[in-house]
């Protein structure tokens, strides 16, 4: 990923783990084929400012030490820009180490204690808000109060999600929607020259779209993730007007969610798609053509072009009451172990790889859209796939935000919950949901 002539040092170790407003648009479809290219103290024994590992050397530039995750596109160009900064200044120089995220979760805490672990650090707001709470991740408010950062561009339904009692504590890093991607070919030989708007028109495209099989479908028309937590419940409840967590809430078993939920009972009984599903599952059934429709971040673009998939992509179809999908979010976030200098060459580069540039790169070799609300369809238009999924970034949001605890054993409720609906097993959909409510806060419930 990087020329080992640079002082950017990477280090590439297994792959990385799939990724985990409102408003009625759903944006143009379009398809073309892209080759890849106030804390409480938690038992943290924290290192005193300066015993990070990547203390000022006596000769050159003081270490900034990055991890994060990805291997493909995504972390490709933030390798280059990493390399580009280190390269703009003589203070400072990224050096990035990429693991599996799983090791990076083992890693990240006994690092950060024992003083050499990273500066920076790639995490999701659950994770990062976890970490934040037990002082192994620092407030950025001062980044966000320097004008100089540009940071009035963000997008601030991205930002918001990182706001922990009113302060800031991560910078955007990827934050892209989940959307319905296609297959041309099945598109094209069924006559499908527009893409649905609702759920109706979604559901009756993915019958329409459906190849008979000897006990199963040759074809699903559509694939969606129901083992995932996020697929259908809590998406579809909020799409419907409805929640699972609300305002410090479980309102779960809503009669309106049970409305939502019977519906999407009864649309499964169309045999259109499988289930007991899972993400990767889902995501690899579509790429050996085995379906015509599934629902995925913007990595698809680098499956689909792994296999020379053409595809196209639009917006998750509008519910009853608005448009919502799930969000792939991730966030840089600053460790405690970085010192002042650290921190100065951390927000350094945060400024780099956040500028309008440096964004229009990112989206365009990523596949991600900009963090920033400034640049233009224009120079977008080189990725189309980016370009219009931009146009529906706004309606991507964080599932589960801000669950006070047991978020695992919470999603674990609504995987199950989801499974039931779309097996028809189980029982009737509001007992379900009762059931589920209560499990739900259980799980969350403060000890």
């Amino acid at each position: 990923m990087t020329d080992p002539s640079t002082e950017v040092s990477t280090r590439m170790s297994g792959e990385a783990s799939a990724r985990t407003p409102s408003g009625k648009g759903t944006g143009p479809t379009v398809r073309r084929r892209i080759s890849r290219r106030g804390f409480a103290a938690a038992g943290l024994a924290l290192p005193l400012a300066g015993l990070s590992a990547c203390t000022a050397q006596e000769d050159g530039p003081r270490d900034i030490v990055v991890w994060h995750g990805f291997t493909e596109a995504d972390g490709a160009i933030i390798g280059e820009l990493a390399e580009e900064f280190t390269a703009s200044q003589d203070r400072f120089r990224i050096r990035i180490e990429v693991n599996p995220w799983n090791v990076i979760t083992d890693k990240l805490l006994p690092a950060i204690s024992a003083g050499n672990g990273p500066d920076l650090v790639v995490q999701t707001p659950s994770d990062g808000e976890r970490y934040a709470r037990q002082r192994a991740l620092v407030p950025v408010q001062d980044f966000y109060d320097d004008p100089a950062n540009e940071t009035d561009t963000y997008r601030e339904n991205v930002t918001a999600y990182t706001r922990i009692d009113g302060v800031q504590h991560a910078v955007p890093m990827g934050y892209g929607p989940f959307a319905c991607w296609y297959s041309a070919r099945l598109f094209e030989e069924a006559g499908v020259d527009a893409p649905p708007q609702t759920w109706e028109e979604w559901i009756d495209l993915a019958e329409r779209l459906t190849v008979p099989g000897d006990g199963r479908p040759e074809v699903y028309g559509l694939t969606l993730a129901d083992r995932d937590t996020s697929q259908l419940v809590p998406t579809m409840l909020e799409a419907a007007g409805g929640d699972a967590y609300a305002e410090g809430e479980v309102v779960l078993d809503s009669p309106q969610n049970a409305r939502t939920l019977q519906w999407w009972r009864e649309a499964y009984t169309r045999g259109w798609g499988p289930t007991t599903i899972t993400l990767p599952k889902s995501a690899d059934l579509f790429k050996n053509g085995r379906a015509a429709m599934t629902v995925l971040g913007p990595w698809m673009v680098d499956i689909a072009a792994s296999v020379d998939l053409d595809v196209g992509v639009f917006a998750v179809p509008a519910g009853p009451e608005r448009a919502v999908t799930q969000a792939a979010a991730n966030y840089w976030w600053l460790t405690a172990q970085a010192d002042e200098e650290s921190r100065e060459g951390a927000y350094a580069f945060l400024r780099h790889v956040n500028s309008h540039d440096a964004q229009v790169r990112w989206a365009l070799g990523s596949h991600y859209p900009p963090n920033r609300t400034d640049i233009t369809a224009d120079e977008l238009a080189d990725n189309p796939y980016v370009a219009t999924m931009s146009e529906f970034t706004q309606d991507a949001t964080v599932r589960l935000d801000g669950l006070p605890r047991g978020g695992a054993d919470a999603e674990s409720v609504l995987s199950t919950l989801s499974v039931h609906v779309t097996e028809g097993t189980g029982g009737e959909v509001p007992d379900l949901l009762a059931q589920a409510a209560e499990q739900f806060a259980a799980a969350i419930a403060e000890e």
